[in-house]
């Protein structure tokens, strides 16, 4: 791994809050929508279906309204060309929850849904897909592929009402708690710390890029070993995990999104839409930084990410004590090859290799940066959340990446790198903070 790079001074300062000013587009809606959730039962839907699709649509649809929700549903008498964008788009952007019937029609490579639910995504909206019938899994939208499917049992209409009103329930309980402390959502975007929605779910931390997350729970667990750093007890309060490493269709869609950023090295222009599932690498420990941002979550730091891969049973790899294997983790692979080219794998390739807390690929892969700077011993008196050194040259990463070794993969193992360093096994994930 190369430790050297080039400085980038005050102008990653500079361009970390710049990416913010790109979302100018969708930035009143948003504020629009959250302002009109506080104190609603009700919840604002825009339904996207391929027009083959109308009669199942329409019981949804029915069952929704029956529940006095607002939705988005008729678009025969639209205009057509332009002006019909423009309808389209601006009823997404004043929804509170983009619902996306996911059916062979509506995945159609002409198919109008996939633009809207592009627009749904850049806008930071909640998508809630649903599948009615069996679909192959290869042919679903890269950009849904990490998305929790709602997959009805029985009555379709009433499962889908069943969800939208657990939903509604789960946000309704998150505003009261944001009144009662005091929180302004709205100062919050004009000093860019969120961007879009956040919402905190069963399932877990929805940010605006849609990544899943699980819950780490609050508690103790043994950090490092003697050998070199210190093994030591730490207390971490509760956080969100992503499931899986940030994935190339999402980093796309950042890129779309605020369009100052430079693409990652080896960056696969045309091979996106084909191969999104796999994690990006090539990224600088800033460009990680302004994803978690705009996604409206963080890096995790040190502590947290030893934790999410270790367990409090202080476990070798994620999965055990038991040597890594192909099923389990991707490494061991020979360096000549290039990530994108047999490198690294999609992500969910390995669920075997997952933590006990179902996090994914934190043994191989792609290496990730964390937000601590690095220093060779842990300092013992930080017991509790430990944020790492106030500055540094390097950058600590972790996990080991697809072409590393067994003993690189383990999850205690602490490398470094410069934070203005790009490699090709290095990438990175979120976290947020539980509420």
């Amino acid at each position: 791994m190369v430790h050297s790079a080039l400085i980038k001074g005050i102008f990653v300062h500079i361009r970390n809050y710049a990416l913010f000013e790109k979302h100018l587009d969708c930035y009143s809606s948003s504020k629009d929508r959250l302002r009109a959730q506080i104190g609603l039962s009700a919840v604002k839907i825009f339904f996207s279906y391929a027009s083959e699709d109308r009669e199942q649509a329409r019981a949804i649809y029915h069952a929704l309204r029956d529940q006095g929700h607002t939705v988005f549903f008729d678009r025969t008498d639209l205009p057509a060309g332009e002006e019909f964008h423009n309808h389209i788009r601006t009823a997404i952007e004043a929804s509170h929850l983009f619902i996306f019937l996911l059916t062979i029609k509506a995945i159609d490579a002409g198919s109008y849904t996939l633009t809207e639910l592009e627009i749904a995504q850049k806008c930071g909206i909640r998508v809630l897909p649903i599948v009615p019938d069996a679909i192959d899994f290869a042919l679903i939208p890269t950009a849904l592929k990490s998305v929790t499917l709602l997959q009805p049992n029985g009555n379709v209409a009433a499962s889908v009402a069943a969800e939208v009103a657990r939903i509604a329930r789960t946000w309704r309980r998150r505003r009261v708690k944001q009144i009662v402390t005091g929180v302004t959502l709205v100062a919050a975007f004009s000093i860019g710390l969120f961007y879009g929605q956040k919402f905190f779910t069963k399932r877990g931390f929805i940010g605006n890029d849609g990544a899943p997350t699980v819950l780490v729970p609050a508690g103790m667990f043994v950090m490092g070993n003697d050998d070199p750093s210190p093994r030591r007890e730490i207390f971490l309060n509760a956080f969100y995990i992503d499931v899986f490493e940030v994935t190339l269709a999402r980093y796309a869609n950042f890129l779309k999104a605020t369009g100052n950023m430079r693409a990652p090295e080896d960056w696969p222009n045309g091979e996106v839409a084909r191969n999104g599932d796999l994690p990006v690498v090539g990224v600088d420990w800033y460009d990680a930084e302004a994803y978690c941002h705009w996604a409206g979550k963080r890096l995790l730091t040190d502590a947290e990410w030893e934790k999410a891969a270790r367990g409090s049973d202080e476990r070798i790899y994620p999965w055990g004590n038991d040597e890594p294997t192909p099923d389990r983790a991707r490494f061991g692979l020979p360096y000549e090859r290039l990530a994108y080219q047999n490198g690294v794998a999609a992500v969910g390739t390995h669920p075997k290799g997952a933590s006990i807390f179902g996090v994914q690929d934190l043994a191989g892969n792609v290496s990730e940066w964390v937000n601590d700077w690095f220093v060779e011993s842990f300092s013992l008196s930080e017991r509790r959340n430990p944020k790492g050194p106030k500055s540094g040259t390097d950058k600590v990463i972790r996990g080991g990446g697809w072409f590393d070794s067994a003993s690189y993969i383990t999850a205690a193992r602490r490398m470094y790198a410069n934070p203005d360093n790009r490699a090709d096994d290095v990438g990175f994930r979120c976290a947020a903070d539980a509420r």
